[in-house]
């Protein structure tokens, strides 16, 4: 149960010291347990795990909808395998786990334990190859780890490889991923999304392109929260993946996408406040709570009438219950407040006698009173139109608030420095890439805008140009 005092459910800090507000919050919703003695690892509580599981459930829907099927590979990679791309190699090699001998280590990504496989799979006709798995990958982080955010084992880490006769398969492909992340972020997660294209000398060596996902938490970093990379050629010819065409190696092509539990601090963190936790109707475990209000005398009516609202609300396909514990009202109220639940119901003897109940809507804080007639379909058209809708708006304007667009670089410096991030016109060459992370230590730009241009002119060179970027301090 959520943690109490003497005067009630224990209080979070104040949310201008990001950190921890957020891990006080991870553990008094009850996301996560963080008291787990190895670095970078944490153990998932019920209400946590039910919130990720939702979020795994709409994923796999989307991914065996677009024809990609869920299969599970070795969470122990050979050594052969693993040096197979020198690249990979060298770019995991001082952060992967070993095994004792060094003949194996843990997957810090799936590459080098799948496509060793691919191999064996394309020689059999298997073509074209679409599959995804959800599991945990290892990193032994040098940086300071924060819980779901930057951890030493990843959990419900989903990966997507495919692999394409021709480049022109690999960019239709690559493009549905990032359409299938649109909707995530948009329809599940309420959060209006952060697309970014890489410039070539950030991706992987050979690779044809990438989009990168981004999250401004509310320090004013950014954090990558999913990638589609497509590798192009390259991983085939390290792996020698080819279709055999009369003699003649047609090497395939080839995109891989991942992302894991970043989704859920992305949640807690954009939607999140003083109260704490404000969960987006479609990942919730829970809708609506009903609380009771009653004394000795009326306790039986009160609970009566509240399983009946119940029992209709799941009727109608919402995930409703009834908190019967022995906490006072107001304890319940700030509980569940707390849990980020979408909707709560009162009952109590107005409700009982009148013709409308009590609802509090957890994303305005604000109570109204309900005909009892029209409650279903209020509740409805809350959870599946209204709730989401308001959290994207108040998302967008958080955005709109800490992104700010800038001329030069001293302007830029100035409000990264008071936690802002900020957007310009951009070349995309490489040195200018790398004048603006001479700005100041772990700020970058994070690639080119998907969805907006601006005529101007590069921050850095002045090259005319309509490509934007965003850059901040990162995780």
């Amino acid at each position: 149960m959520v943690k109490k005092t003497e005067h009630g459910p224990e209080r979070l800090p104040d949310r201008s010291d990001f950190i921890k507000w957020y891990n006080s919050l991870l553990e008094l919703a009850e996301i996560a347990d963080r008291s787990y003695p190895v670095k970078g690892t944490f153990v998932w509580m019920p209400y946590g795990m039910q919130l990720m599981k939702n979020i795994v459930a709409i994923l796999d829907r989307a991914f065996q909808e677009h024809g990609i099927e869920e299969t599970q590979f070795p969470l122990f990679v050979p050594m052969e395998f693993a040096k197979q791309n020198e690249n990979w190699f060298e770019g995991f090699k001082d952060e992967a786990f070993y095994t004792a001998e060094k003949e194996l280590l843990l997957r810090p990504t799936g590459e080098p334990a799948m496509y060793p496989i691919f191999k064996l799979w394309i020689k059999k006709g298997k073509m074209p190859i679409k599959i995804y798995e959800t599991i945990s990958s290892y990193r032994n982080e040098s940086k300071t780890t924060h819980t779901l955010i930057r951890d030493r084992e990843i959990t419900f880490w989903h990966e997507i490889h495919t692999v394409h006769k021709t480049r022109d398969e690999s960019l239709e492909e690559a493009d549905t991923h990032k359409a299938i992340y649109d909707s995530l972020w948009i329809d599940a997660l309420n959060i209006p999304p952060i697309s970014v294209s890489k410039p070539k000398y950030e991706i992987f060596a050979g690779a044809e392109s990438a989009y990168e996902f981004y999250t401004i938490l509310p320090d004013g970093r950014l954090l990558e929260n999913g990638s589609i990379n497509n590798l192009g050629q390259a991983y085939a010819k390290k792996f020698d993946l080819y279709i055999d065409n009369n003699g003649s190696k047609e090497y395939v092509w080839q995109v891989c996408t991942g992302n894991g539990a970043r989704t859920i601090a992305a949640v807690i963190s954009i939607h999140g406040d003083d109260k704490g936790l404000v969960v987006p109707p479609k990942i919730a475990p829970l809708h609506i709570v009903i609380i009771p209000v009653f004394n000795a005398e009326t306790e039986g009516r009160i609970k009566a009438d509240a399983h009946r609202l119940m029992e209709r609300l799941k009727d109608s396909g919402l995930a409703a219950r009834v908190d019967e514990s022995d906490a006072s009202p107001g304890e319940k109220f700030n509980i569940w407040e707390l849990k980020g639940v979408p909707i709560r119901i009162e009952i109590g003897m107005k409700e009982l006698e009148g013709d409308f109940y009590t609802l509090f809507r957890r994303d305005t804080c604000k109570k109204e009173k309900v005909e009892k007639l029209a409650i279903i379909e209020t509740a409805k058209k809350l959870i599946q139109k209204n709730i989401p809708e308001n959290l994207i708006e108040k998302a967008a304007q958080r955005y709109k608030n800490v992104i700010k667009y800038v001329f030069s670089i001293e302007e830029a410096k100035i409000w990264i420095s008071s936690g802002g991030v900020a957007k310009a016109n951009w070349c995309e060459d490489e040195n200018c890439f790398d004048s603006i992370s001479a700005i100041a230590p772990s700020v970058e730009a994070v690639g080119t805008l998907t969805d907006e241009e601006k005529e101007g002119v590069c921050i850095v060179c002045g090259k005319k140009s309509k490509k934007l970027t965003l850059f901040g301090r990162t995780y």
